[in-house]
């Protein structure tokens, strides 16, 4: 028993809340079926892939399938794909500048090791009387 029969069962109006709420459950329960089961069978030829009657020609509707997408399928392809991707999209991004944070920081050790490596032959250079580079 559905809120609304209980309610007009119980001789009460029903309520607002609860008539929102049923509504979008519908619609989300709707939206995803036809996530699941996008096609259907093609109202022209019935799934048979052929037109009916007398000659037997491909149906151009279905373009010989025998089905044809359900409507409002493609626009809950769409959005739940570019939600996906948007997640995918911000992973991405957040390992791209980790990555370049890694990279910064081994550039700087690395940039570290050279100077004290040229400050080491520099030391070398002016203990064997060669002036140092400047």
């Amino acid at each position: 028993m559905t809120a609304i029969a209980a309610s007009h069962a119980a001789g009460h109006a029903a309520d607002p809340i609860t008539v929102i709420l049923l509504i979008i459950a519908v619609a989300a329960g709707y939206a995803v079926s036809l996530y699941l089961f996008p096609w259907r069978a093609c109202p022209r030829c019935h799934g048979t892939r052929v037109t009916p009657g007398r000659r037997a020609r491909m149906c151009p509707r279905c373009s010989g399938t025998g089905r044809t997408r359900r409507r409002g399928a493609t626009a809950v392809h769409r959005f739940y794909w570019s939600a996906v991707g948007d997640q995918r999209h911000a992973r991405r991004r957040a390992t791209i500048q980790r990555l370049r944070a890694s990279y910064q920081d081994l550039l700087a050790d690395t940039r570290a090791a050279s100077d004290a490596r040229q400050a080491c032959d520099d030391l070398r250079r002016y203990q064997h009387d060669e002036p140092p580079d400047l």
